[in-house]
């Protein structure tokens, strides 16, 4: 069942008198009901098996490396870390990219839409759920880089500074995968979109070290968040750098996840519709 049909008969009854007293907020109650599908349907339970088993194929790879002096204790954190937010980051961007559009597809949209509330709590019950994945992949990536650390003292420090970064990168993406969804009809469109952009922000990890310390590499590092946050990473726990020196990495993380949000729940969620909107 979905968040539609479970707020289908308490939306007619109430409608055009507004909410009873003492009656639970309809954000809260799509929370619920998203919560529960993704949750105990399965859903969120096969991501974070996939997501188990890609860390432990980069535990593996990385302690492997660590064994043979190929990579120092440090160095080995930060990937570790840095691969912790990457699978984190596909599980919300994947669930929110659906929500709304999947709704629309299934034809139970409308019954949300005729609930008497605004249309910013169907967004913000979604968009909470969608965020769930990301505290549960942060606690099973944990072990893997604790182990890696191998009790190096910048392991707290690593941790704290990847939730942080993490977490502004995981409501960056899952506000994104929100807006694709209300803007298309087909979920298949939504996901392909959040996709792209996704492999997008992944790029300049790939170019050569020679033409990330370009200027324009550095340019591209500072405003791919993605980017910007592993090299905020690499630089104060790697190369252990004071964070006051290098707080202009944290910039392109929270512009992009203030952004995103402003446009998120200031301009698309009023104007959630039956078919896609602009």
């Amino acid at each position: 069942m979905t968040a539609g049909s479970q707020l289908s008969a308490p939306s007619h009854s109430a409608a055009g008198v507004g909410s009873p007293v003492g009656r639970p907020r309809v954000w809260w109650l799509v929370l619920k009901q998203e919560l529960l599908e993704m949750w105990a349907g399965g859903r969120v339970l096969n991501f974070l098996a996939i997501f188990s088993l890609l860390m432990s194929v980069t535990a593996f790879v990385l302690a492997t490396n660590n064994d043979l002096n190929l990579l120092p204790i440090k160095a080995t954190i930060v990937v570790a870390l840095t691969s912790a937010i990457t699978f984190g980051l596909f599980i919300g961007l994947v669930i929110a990219a659906e929500s709304i559009s999947g709704e629309r597809e299934r034809a139970t949209l409308e019954p949300l839409l005729l609930t008497p509330s605004s249309h910013r709590e169907i967004i913000l019950g979604k968009f909470l759920a969608a965020m769930s994945p990301w505290p549960a992949a942060l606690v099973v990536s944990a072990p893997y880089i604790v182990v890696l650390s191998r009790g190096d003292p910048i392991l707290g420090t690593g941790l704290v500074l990847g939730a942080v970064t993490g977490t502004m990168l995981a409501l960056s993406f899952v506000g994104f995968g929100l807006l694709m969804s209300i803007w298309s009809d087909s979920s298949r469109v939504s996901l392909f979109v959040g996709l792209l952009v996704y492999a997008a922000t992944l790029i300049p990890s790939q170019l050569p070290a020679e033409f990330l310390a370009s200027p324009a590499g550095v340019l591209i590092s500072a405003l791919d968040p993605v980017e910007s946050s592993a090299v905020l990473l690499t630089r104060t726990l790697t190369d252990g750098r004071p964070l006051g020196d290098e707080w202009l990495f944290l910039v392109a993380p929270a512009v992009v996840t203030a952004l995103i949000l402003v446009v998120l729940f200031w301009y698309a969620a009023p104007r959630l519709r039956l078919t896609a909107g602009e």
